[in-house]
């Protein structure tokens, strides 16, 4: 009987052993998936840190869509509110600028008729003062490589291809035909031109139409004068 106990505490010590050592290597196993937790949350980390935008290009401030968003984003210092009137004085729109303090490009947001939500952004070539006097321009980039300020023959060979607009010194002067298939039909960026001078260019004042291969036009003063983009 003695025999038999002996034995019995023998088993019993081993088992106890091997029992012990089973959790310590479980333990281990623990602490390696916390490492692979710790590794994916950097990942992520890393991710939301790629995505932040910069607004350098004047898309990035289409993503901005009410006006709550706008003085979260750059504060009330930077923004003017006003009046803008379209279609020949007969649409009021409420608006604010934003001078951003860190690239000082200038884009104005058109608010819908709630006063909040943003219905179109707009960047000019020229700045102007309160009194619309011209105090500076401005090279506003897109994400396709179109700004303001671009030559028409720059315009011409970004589109790759000849293209028509209205002549200047009236309401809808500047404004360009989208041909179908073209990249200014396809651009997102809507754009219009304005004529700097308008010295020996008589004949593109007033209501006629112009193409960008006019040679009679090479040496015009003629620019990208303003971006739009309409959200949706």
């Amino acid at each position: 009987m003695k025999k038999v106990s002996i034995k019995l505490l023998v088993v019993l010590f081993f088992t106890t052993i091997l029992f012990a050592c089973g959790n310590s290597s479980n333990n281990n196993d623990v602490v390696e998936d916390d490492n692979t937790n710790d590794d994916n949350i950097e990942v992520v980390n890393d991710d939301v840190e790629e995505n932040v935008i910069d607004f350098t290009k004047f898309e990035h401030y289409a993503t901005i869509l009410t006006k709550e968003d706008l003085t979260m984003k750059f504060g009330e210092s930077d923004l003017l509110d006003g009046v803008d009137y379209y279609a020949e004085g007969t649409i009021e729109k409420h608006s604010t600028t934003l001078t951003n303090s860190k690239n000082g490009y200038v884009i104005k947001f058109l608010w819908e008729d709630d006063g909040n939500t943003t219905s179109w952004i707009e960047a000019d070539y020229n700045l102007f003062d309160e009194d619309y006097n011209i105090t500076g321009t401005q090279m506003v980039i897109t994400e396709s490589g179109l700004f303001t300020g671009m030559s028409l023959s720059g315009l011409r060979d970004w589109n790759e291809a000849d293209f028509r607009f209205s002549g200047f010194g009236w309401d809808h002067g500047g404004g360009i035909y989208a041909e179908e298939g073209s990249k200014i039909a396809s651009s997102p960026v809507g754009m219009s031109l304005s004529m700097l001078s308008y010295d020996d260019f008589d004949f593109a004042v007033g209501d006629v139409e112009l193409t960008a291969d006019d040679e009679r036009l090479k040496y015009a003063s003629i620019v990208v004068s303003q971006l739009t983009y309409y959200i949706d």
